[in-house]
């Protein structure tokens, strides 16, 4: 079952959960990540791509999920993904249990590296596309 639109957990809209630690880190998992659809996600990345994905990652590990969610910077463009306006109108490929999530992107880098697709879950981005190609979205 793919995993479109859905509906954000109980207490928040990110899917972070009542009780928890108000206002964690953001933190990184892979447990998600399909590497099946290489039009999104090739098998290999150009020079760089790894560094500049790295360095993303760091960066955005000192931000607090309140910071993720809240708003949309123009240096890493992080926001909900709307699946109507993307090449895979259907969502990401998992199971059922994952529509509940609302699902995101950011940028790589400002220098045109691609976007990182995935779920936010509690106070973790699961990667589910690397797409460095911007074919999620290949009109813009």
């Amino acid at each position: 079952m793919a995993v479109k639109k859905g509906k954000h957990s109980e207490g928040s809209e990110s899917g972070i959960k009542k009780g928890a630690v108000p206002n964690p880190k953001l933190r990184f998992s892979f447990q998600l990540f399909d590497p099946n659809d290489v039009e999104i996600c090739p098998d290999n990345f150009n020079e760089g791509y790894v560094q500049s994905l790295m360095e993303r990652l760091k960066g955005l590990s000192t931000w607090t999920v309140n910071e993720f969610v809240g708003g949309n910077s123009k240096a890493v463009r992080n926001h909900p993904i709307d699946w109507d306006g993307t090449a895979r109108p259907n969502g990401f490929p998992l199971p059922e249990q994952y529509e509940a999530y609302t699902p995101f992107q950011f940028s790589v880098s400002a220098n045109e590296r691609g976007r990182v697709h995935g779920l936010l879950i509690d106070d973790t981005f699961h990667v589910v596309w690397l797409d460095q190609n911007h074919a999620l979205y290949p009109d813009q």
